[in-house]
């Protein structure tokens, strides 16, 4: 082999190596969904990392609790009792369990890392399509009463408690979240304003002055303090301080459409589900914001989102039947160094 033709050798096998080695990493917003083999997953709505360090999601069309491992193996669980239908929220609870919400027949649902469920109802019949549920810290659930405009507590034993809103600013409550000042946030799909409720049941509302919202979806505190959430209608993504100040974010791209589901990262950012153009957004604290897309075209009508147990956000596809996984953080591959061949040799 001719010294030139061996330079040249070299150079292609280092951009074989440099190629194969930036296929080997993670790059920040690559999707993997996943599918049930047992084709028990149907319209998957909200998800939360259980303590067992799985998934949870609720199957909003079938009435079934599902668990994914972070390695993508799913198993879902019914109530032989019958007792669940249309679950929607989910979250951990103080109790080492999964707490849901059971949307159509006004229960509230609980379900061991075993998959043992069981269901509570109000016996003052004040629960009426509970949506979001969170934990709170005073050690109770908290979650949305949306048809009847509630908010609702429930002890670990199962006892429930609902308050309205005496200014009566309340219609259609829809996300929950605890905030760090010890009471409970809340948004309101349908009279647009954010709320709090504290430990004995003292409802707050505040609006946005500049009258960016309509449509509230899911609300999640953020690592700078705040609150954030969405705005489903208006495409932005919200913020809100324990004082009640309201800023609200659009993306200039118009990447953005029906935001949903949103929750803090790992990574330090926030990350929301883009319900009607299937993308998966992220925003930092200063409202920047952005996109990704699954090149496979396996996320349709993405809503629940959570941050996962490693450095991953996972989220439910409802109307693909998967669970999606996104990468927010991760190795970059070195930038390829040139390949600065000697002079030719023309003696």
């Amino acid at each position: 082999m001719s010294g030139r033709a061996a330079r040249v050798a070299v150079a292609l096998v280092a951009a074989v190596i440099i190629v194969g080695a930036s296929g080997a990493f993670a790059a920040v917003g690559d999707i993997t969904t996943f599918s049930d083999p047992a084709g028990d997953v149907s319209q998957p709505e909200d998800i939360a990392t259980g303590p067992d360090g799985a998934l949870w999601f609720t199957n909003f069309a079938n009435g079934r609790i599902g668990r994914i491992t972070p390695a993508g193996d799913v198993t879902t669980f019914t109530d032989p009792g019958g007792n669940v239908d249309l679950p929607d929220g989910i979250t951990t609870g103080p109790d080492g369990a999964l707490w849901f919400t059971s949307s159509n027949n006004k229960r509230i649902g609980r379900i061991t890392t075993a998959g043992a469920i069981t269901t509570f109802t109000d016996p003052a019949d004040t629960v009426d399509h509970p949506f979001d549920i969170t934990t709170g810290s005073d050690g109770n659930l908290w979650f949305t009463s949306g048809v009847n405009s509630r908010i609702g507590r429930i002890t670990t034993a199962g006892v429930i408690t609902t308050f309205t809103d005496p200014a009566g600013n309340l219609i259609r409550p829809f996300g929950i979240t605890a905030g760090p000042d010890g009471n409970v946030w809340f948004t309101d799909f349908r009279s647009n304003v954010v709320g709090l409720v504290t430990p004995t049941g003292a409802i707050t509302t505040f609006t946005d002055p500049a009258g960016n919202l309509d449509g509230l979806g899911e609300i999640a505190l953020g690592p700078d303090g705040a609150l954030w959430f969405t705005s489903t209608n208006t495409h932005r993504i919200g913020r809100v301080t324990t004082a009640g100040d309201i800023t609200t974010f659009a993306d200039p791209r118009n990447e953005v459409d029906a935001p949903l589901g949103i929750t803090a990262g790992p990574d330090g950012n926030l990350w929301f589900t883009s319900m009607n153009n299937f993308r998966i957004g992220r925003i930092t604290t200063a409202g920047d914001i952005t996109t990704f897309t699954d090149p496979a075209g396996d996320v349709a009508l993405p809503r629940g989102i959570t941050a996962g147990p490693g450095t991953d956000v996972w989220f439910a596809s409802t109307n693909s039947d998967r669970i999606g996984r996104i990468a927010t953080t991760g190795p970059q591959p070195p930038p390829p160094e040139p390949v600065v061949l000697a002079p030719r040799f023309t003696g």
